[in-house]
């Protein structure tokens, strides 16, 4: 199987399920509401297809480095997909943790925040490398 075939959907379901958690979790916030099943099914969704985006990556574009590494954001975009699969790891352990230890409630709001943020600037990257750098020079070529 091609996993550049993977990589995208894997992608695409880690930047909307980072969203719905976030909209869940404020409404959780909002509304005083404690975390149920379906917050820690979100929450684990979520990170599943963090790692599961990061993993791929890394796997899928590992026979083209070389080419991808002449293009200037591509170190970026790499280095930010490893980090978001640490992070995707480390939510699911606050997530799992803010029930015994009441504290990391308010960390685990500020890391889906900045989750959402980081994963939308990932998508972002990704994008660009695709778009920008492969598929418009192919297009524009006569």
């Amino acid at each position: 199987m091609e996993l550049l075939k993977v990589h995208p959907p894997f992608v695409h379901f880690a930047i909307g399920l980072s969203f719905a958690l976030l909209v869940l979790e404020l409404y959780y916030r909002f509304t005083g509401k404690q975390p149920d099943r379906l917050h820690l099914i979100f929450t684990l969704l979520s990170s599943l297809f963090i790692v599961g985006a990061a993993a791929s990556g890394y796997v899928a574009y590992e026979s083209q480095e070389e080419k991808l590494h002449k293009i200037q954001i591509f170190e970026v975009h790499e280095s930010l997909g490893m980090f978001l699969g640490a992070y995707g790891v480390v939510l699911l352990a606050v997530r799992l943790g803010f029930e015994r230890l009441g504290f990391l409630r308010k960390i685990f709001t500020f890391m889906v925040l900045f989750g959402f943020l980081a994963v939308l600037f990932q998508g972002s990257l990704g994008g660009s490398v695709v778009y920008d750098h492969m598929v418009k020079p192919w297009l524009e070529q006569p």
